[in-house]
């Protein structure tokens, strides 16, 4: 629609370890997988706090393609 880039947001966020019942440390696993799934919908950048576990998320995706 407007052809700009879609930035995702989502590290460490309450929607995630207030819906797993976890302390916002323990919240990796469910940033990777929410940043994994807005890749595979086509967003384009990832605003994160973990940045190493970000970029191996995006080149093992980079892999699958």
């Amino acid at each position: 629609m407007f052809n700009y880039p879609i930035m995702i947001g989502i590290s460490r966020k309450s929607m995630i370890y207030k819906k797993l019942n976890i302390k916002i440390n323990e919240s990796l696993n469910g940033t990777t997988i929410l940043n994994t799934y807005a890749l595979i919908k086509n967003a384009n950048i990832l605003r994160v706090h973990d940045v190493k576990e970000a970029k191996e998320c995006v080149n093992l995706l980079q892999e699958l393609k």
